[in-house]
């Protein structure tokens, strides 16, 4: 990096996921509140008097035969093909079976009877109801989790730029003389520009020790900063950026140590 170039990789790329995830999670909360909308325009199967419920585990009148879903079920699983696993990252981030997408998200159980079973009866109809709100509540709730990271991000990096720029023409400053009197108000600013690095730094470190993920299927219990980092080589990009801008800014103040001894 050249004396006025700043950069903070690990912070872009931070950004560049961020903001990846935030897409993600738009056109999902999208996706769920428009599979909502459409269930709750479908019937669900009441049995008739007398009939043996196949897809609760009854034994057919038919022996080995499966009968059909019926036209609730099938409208169902059409609604959430067509919004839920449309969402264009589908097949980049999860490319599941119809069952194995809804048991991610409504549990096994739920998902398993959608996607498997015949009958949409009250009862399989009223917990996809609220399964449904679920998921559509869960990404609600990460959504603003997200954009207060994406914005965290963004100050740290304007913060370190700033602090590199000024650390880099004091350097430059600093190894153009020999005078010890400028070279200690040199490092007088220096340091000051340190201490603004090491605020940042504070600032950074209370903001993801305060809060962690919201609960989204698979990530439970997880801070927000390893849900969306912890398959990087540094789960604490920002951090990492800091660590290197106080590096620089030490290396100058060495140098102005040096000159002067």
């Amino acid at each position: 990096m050249s004396d006025t170039e700043t950069s903070q990789p690990r912070t872009e790329q931070a950004l560049a996921d961020v903001q990846r995830e935030i897409d993600c999670i738009e056109a999902e909360l999208t996706a769920f509140s428009r599979f909502r909308t459409r269930i709750v325009a479908i019937e669900p199967t009441v049995p008739a008097a007398g009939a043996v419920d196949a897809s609760a585990g009854g034994v057919s009148a038919l022996g080995a035969h499966q009968p059909k879903p019926d036209a609730s079920l099938r409208a169902v699983r059409a609604a959430y093909r067509e919004t839920v696993m449309a969402v264009p990252h589908f097949e980049a981030e999860y490319d599941d079976s119809l069952e194995a997408n809804m048991s991610t998200e409504f549990g096994p159980e739920l998902g398993t009877q959608i996607a498997t079973g015949t009958r949409l009866t009250p009862q399989l109809y009223e917990a996809l109801l609220t399964a449904s709100e679920d998921a559509r509540d869960e990404r609600e709730t990460l959504l603003p989790a997200l954009e207060r990271e994406r914005e965290s991000l963004q100050s740290v990096r304007n913060k370190l730029d700033d602090c590199e720029r000024r650390a880099a023409a004091l350097g430059s400053n600093a190894r153009r003389t020999t005078e010890p009197a400028r070279l200690d108000d040199i490092d007088d600013q220096l340091a000051e520009i340190e201490s603004d690095c090491e605020t940042v730094a504070a600032t950074r470190q209370r903001q993801l020790h305060s809060r962690s993920a919201a609960a989204l299927s698979g990530i439970d219990g997880t801070s927000l900063v390893r849900y969306l980092y912890g398959d990087r080589s540094v789960t604490c990009p920002a951090l990492a950026d800091i660590v290197a801008c106080l590096d620089t800014i030490r290396r100058h103040r060495r140098h102005c140590l040096v000159s002067t001894s």
